[in-house]
């Protein structure tokens, strides 16, 4: 039986590589974690790049409530089974009328550099809508075999807009998707931002391409020791935790860059 995913939802997502919507913080919780998010990127400059807002769930203990939450992990672990590392967490924010931020199409597999099952919870923190530059994928690009099959092919420049659907999400909803699904986005057009937190899921078995990156055990137990298993944060706002957030950031990005290097045929 699954935990919170219908069995329909759960094999939506396994055909088509992408589930949603999928309920996980109320309305209260939602708006709490937006102003999180808000004052981290005002401590940042105020619009920082997506690549300086990333693992804060090492370094903030709001960030590891957000991604630990117990609807999250129950339909994660519907999807991965009962042991649960956080890998990756993630802000994406688009602010209002800004042509600047947008995403090409891709395969998160190309630069993630693992090995293993893994997914990616997109978690709606303000209304994730079509005009505000709400993530796009292409359901059944990136299926189960594709998976097994080992290295993602790279995504195509152009995708038949008739294949993509719009992944329209209200505050406190969620999409699940798989690492090698075809998504990406437009601007944002609107005057509303659009907060997405993100957060990748992976299972102990999993093996990482290169060195032992850092994760928090979030459900469950790791036998394998592939990662370096590190305590969750004590802190939320703090100068110490900010500065140690724009290492880890700098670091994990620099893992990112060597794996699109190491996909390049």
């Amino acid at each position: 039986m699954t935990r919170l995913l219908t069995e329909k939802q759960r094999l939506r997502y396994l055909n088509d590589g992408i589930v949603f919507p999928v309920t996980v913080l109320s309305p209260e919780e939602a708006q709490r974690y937006r102003l999180a998010c808000d004052l981290l990127e005002a401590d940042l400059g105020g619009k920082p790049r997506t690549i300086e807002v990333r693992q804060m769930h090492l370094h903030f203990q709001w960030a590891f409530e957000l991604a630990t939450h117990p609807c999250i992990l129950d339909a994660v672990e519907d999807l991965l089974g009962p042991d649960l590392l956080i890998w990756t967490t993630e802000l994406f924010a688009k602010h209002p009328q800004d042509a600047t931020v947008s995403i090409g199409w891709h395969r998160d597999a190309s630069y993630m550099g693992i090995a293993g099952k893994s997914t990616t919870a997109w978690i709606a923190l303000s209304d994730s809508t079509v005009s505000n530059g709400c993530m796009r994928a292409v359901p059944g690009s990136g299926c189960q075999a594709d998976i097994a099959a080992g290295p993602a092919p790279h995504a195509p420049t152009e995708v038949n807009e008739q294949d993509a659907v719009a992944v329209r999400l209200t505050a406190g909803e969620m999409s699940l998707h798989n690492a090698y699904i075809l998504h990406g986005s437009a601007p944002n057009r609107s005057q509303e931002k659009r907060v997405g937190f993100v957060v990748r899921f992976v299972t102990p078995e999993t093996c990482p391409l290169a060195g032992r990156p850092p994760v928090i055990l979030a459900r469950g137990t790791d036998r394998q020791n592939h990662f370096h298993i590190v305590d969750p944060p004590a802190e939320s706002n703090s100068a110490r935790a900010l500065a140690q957030m724009k290492e880890s950031a700098a670091l994990h990005l620099e893992g990112m860059l060597q794996n699109l290097r190491r996909s390049v045929p």
